[in-house]
């Protein structure tokens, strides 16, 4: 088969036949093949050879069980209490503190003996024992001297594994150590005993062990029209360097998507204070409890809104392509057209219901914001390989570095509209 040199837009197909659906693994479903083409009459020019297709990472499998929140997590869903999670996810323990911080600073002369860059030591330089130079030079190593910084602290903690048993997490100018996650988790505890059916859900640390978080989960919580549902997870997530929030967080376990999002004239967390105030701490776990409330009653409302709202393929595909972003430009060569459709053809089957993941939602505004998601968290291929291009896709998921680049909010609000 020829690789079409410049992609032609097709005319609306007309709605397939319902295949059997792929109850095995939730993937999109195989790619048909096309019949053979008919071998060339006698006496005629046998066509030229085709090129090969342009190669194109195959979406993978939608796993079980690996939502954003998990694939970060260390400890996930085993645990009775909150503060046995942290436990096991490694995260408690950390005993950050605050240290004073200098700079280190050459000042052109050795430290100890006072000869210059560039000059010999003077006999029996302690310095030059302490670090030895080629021909006994002195180097700019030998005359650097602490600068105090004031005003702004190390935050260090212990490290077992690291020189000395100490490292570096960050800098802070607040004259306060950070508070612990230990203290902060104290809000998740008060809503697993509130909300009945609350478990513990995954936790971890995260940016290279400069914050940590640990979630509550209830899985029962929201129910889409009798045929889905959403499970409703509280988000702590404990900032040694930053702010500290309490999120919550629908994710939906068909898909395995995580939806962080706002809802109209509702926030989706509560930011806590830096300081390591009880009183603090009693407020913020009642405001993260009502939010919780709120938040899960209105995202059941707009989830059912959406699933009562009918969607044709062409506006799915035009839906998909704004959300997405991903459609080639004419002269954007084979790949790129190659991978959009593939792409089209995977969030298509989730969009019409012929995988086991959306069959009962198909057709709805519903199954478009789970289609693009899904696509988005779990079946785009990752641009690194490995577990860490799996981390850092979760990272885009769950803390988008801007708010253009969060797909389920900008698939939300697109929804919304006229719903």
């Amino acid at each position: 088969m020829e690789t079409p040199q410049e992609p032609v837009k097709p005319a609306p197909a007309k709605a397939p036949a319902k295949p059997a659906p792929a109850k095995a693994e939730g993937k999109a479903p195989a790619k048909t093949t096309k019949a053979p083409a008919k071998a060339a009459p006698e006496g005629e020019a046998k066509p030229a050879k085709a090129k090969a297709p342009a190669k194109v990472e195959e979406p993978a499998p939608v796993r079980p069980d690996r939502d954003a929140w998990t694939v970060l997590a260390t400890a996930n869903n085993s645990s009775r209490t909150v503060t046995e999670l942290l436990k096991k996810a490694k995260v408690s323990g950390w005993n950050v503190t605050r240290q004073p911080m200098a700079a280190l600073v050459p000042s052109g002369k050795c430290t100890e003996c006072d000869q210059p860059v560039g000059k010999k030591h003077t006999a029996g330089c302690l310095m030059l024992a302490e670090l030895p130079s080629e021909k006994g030079l002195v180097e700019a190593d030998h005359t650097t001297v602490p600068v105090e910084a004031p005003g702004v602290w190390s935050l260090v903690r212990t490290d077992p594994e690291a020189e000395f048993g100490f490292r570096h997490l960050g800098t802070t100018t607040r004259e306060a150590n950070p508070v612990p996650v230990e203290i902060r988790a104290a809000i998740l505890s008060e809503i697993q005993k509130s909300v009945p059916g609350a478990k513990t859900g995954p936790a971890g640390p995260l940016w290279d062990e400069t914050a940590a978080f640990a979630t509550v989960r209830v899985p029962e919580l929201v129910s889409v029209g009798k045929v889905d549902k959403v499970e409703m997870r509280a988000v702590l997530v404990n900032s040694l360097v930053g702010k500290s929030v309490v999120r919550v967080m629908p994710v939906h376990t068909g898909t395995n998507t995580v939806l962080p999002v706002t809802l109209p004239k509702l926030p989706d967390r509560v930011e806590l204070t830096p300081d390591n105030d009880q009183d603090a701490r009693t407020t913020e776990a009642s405001e993260a409890l009502d939010l919780f409330h709120r938040f899960t009653e209105e995202f059941s409302q707009v989830a059912n809104r959406l699933l009562r709202k009918k969607m044709t393929a062409k506006e799915f595909e035009t839906f998909a392509d704004t959300v997405l972003k991903d459609k080639p430009m004419p002269s954007g060569g084979a790949a790129p057209y190659r991978a959009y459709e593939v792409r089209t053809g995977a969030v298509g089957a989730l969009f019409r219901g012929e995988v086991d993941l959306t069959e009962k939602v198909k057709n709805t505004r519903w199954a478009a914001l789970l289609a693009v998601t899904c696509w988005a968290q779990n079946l785009k291929p990752a641009k690194v390989a490995g577990d860490r291009g799996l981390q850092d896709r979760a990272y885009s998921a769950v803390f988008p570095a801007r708010e253009s680049l969060n797909t389920a909010q900008t698939a939300l609000n697109l929804l919304l509209e006229g719903a």
